[in-house]
């Protein structure tokens, strides 16, 4: 008997789980055909639109979750020679043209053609939904072409950047030129002797920038720290770690500067104006000087302001006596205490061109830090008058705001990027 019991109890238990699997399988399949269906959907849009890439590449991934799915067949019989056409034809009127930029227009039509194959050729064998006859698609391996129209490209960016750095020694010359041979190099790495003709490009393109010291003139009297200072570092920062707004600048930092600075026995101060600029830059051998001014420093000091509140709410009582509940109303006075503070910087800064004199940017900035806390107390009365908001309040603690050096701290962070994107903008 017990035997018999175990034996039908693992029967059912066997029955339960298969069960189970047939249903995830059925949830499963629903999904499947749900997700096959929306895809095919997108697909039958996009050809109605004429996008023909994204109607075929939406038909064979419907076909890739059900092969026999009529519909999607025939739309990808009817949107895979249109995109096919449309690629090739495109490719036929490039090479026709005499417009040397066309083989990176070439390249990306292959390239496409190429997705759109890989795409037909990852498909299982499909058939005509009415002959039953089996389809067969053109699916042809394009890498080779792409590999010509790649190089043709590579070529032509080479020749530009040989022709550009030809055509005078400026600075903004030979940084079009450095673009050049940077666009081959990213068509077709080590492309002949691309990088070295970049390198060389570049280092004629590069403006040699010093940094000299800020100054401050708030008046602080280091009330804050070297702000001056931490402002310089700050900027330099920004200024040297982005490399991608730094590729034709080098920077003469501020321990360079001191260096010739002592060994000339020159002063670091003022070296913006148009008498001292061209001397400073030659001794340097710098094109250009960034320099800048804290000229105000606006502290705001935690300041505390209460507002009494009288509140009035109705309320069920327990009547313990009587076991049931009554409604009263009760009343609390709840003080709420907001605590302010705030700083606001203002500076400049100025570029001046070593070789005349001239500042070639100028700009005013300013930048602020504001704090704002609240919290409340219970002066007396029953909290259950309170509104949730109050009774939250009522929970805080008096916040501590932040110090006037961290603050300043905080605000010059936010002033040197600001004045570090106004040089890359400037520099471009």
């Amino acid at each position: 008997m017990n035997f018999y019991c175990t034996k039908l109890r693992f029967t059912m238990k066997n029955q339960a789980l298969l069960l189970v699997i047939i249903m995830l399988l059925l949830v499963s399949g629903f999904a499947g055909c749900s997700k096959n269906k929306n895809l095919h959907k997108k697909a039958l849009n996009f050809l109605e639109r004429g996008d023909y890439d994204r109607a075929t590449m939406l038909a064979a991934e419907s076909l890739l979750l059900k092969p026999d799915y009529d519909k999607a067949i025939y739309t990808l019989q009817e949107a895979y020679p249109k995109a096919n056409q449309r690629h090739l034809d495109e490719i036929s009127a490039l090479k026709d043209s005499e417009n040397n930029d066309k083989w990176e227009f070439i390249l990306d039509e292959y390239t496409a053609l190429e997705k759109l194959h890989r795409s037909v050729r990852k498909l299982p064998p499909l058939s005509d939904p009415h002959s039953g006859v089996r389809l067969i698609f053109d699916s042809r391996d394009y890498s080779s072409a792409i590999n010509e129209a790649r190089t043709n490209a590579a070529e032509n960016y080479y020749q530009k950047g040989i022709r550009q750095s030809r055509i005078d020694s400026s600075r903004s010359s030979q940084k079009k030129a450095a673009g050049f041979f940077q666009s081959a190099l990213n068509l077709v790495p080590d492309f002949k002797d691309s990088a070295s003709r970049y390198e060389t490009a570049r280092q004629n393109a590069i403006t040699r920038v010093a940094i000299t010291a800020f100054e401050d003139k708030s008046g602080a009297h280091g009330r804050y720290g070297a702000i001056a200072d931490i402002l310089a570092d700050l900027v330099l920062s920004y200024i040297i770690y982005d490399q991608d707004n730094c590729e034709f600048v080098e920077i003469i930092t501020r321990a360079q500067m001191d260096q010739v600075m002592q060994e000339q026995e020159l002063s670091t101060s003022g070296l913006v104006n148009e008498s001292s600029a061209a001397r400073i830059g030659l001794l340097l051998g710098a094109q250009e000087i960034l320099s800048g001014r804290i000229l105000q420093v606006d502290y705001i000091s935690p300041r505390i302001t209460a507002l009494d509140v009288h509140e009035t709410a109705n309320v069920d009582i327990e009547d313990e006596s009587q076991e049931q509940s009554t409604n009263k109303e009760v009343s609390c006075h709840f003080r709420k205490y907001t605590k302010r503070s705030g700083l606001q910087i203002l500076a400049s800064f100025s570029v001046v061109d070593v070789s005349t004199g001239r500042i070639m940017l100028q700009k005013s900035l300013s930048g602020s830090q504001n704090f704002e806390a609240e919290w409340g107390e219970v002066i007396s009365g029953d909290v259950r008058a309170l509104s949730p908001s109050q009774k939250n309040l009522a929970q805080k603690g008096e916040p501590s705001a932040p110090t006037a050096k961290e603050m300043v701290n905080e605000t010059l962070n936010v002033l040197s990027r600001d004045i570090a994107s106004y040089f890359f903008e400037y520099i471009k």
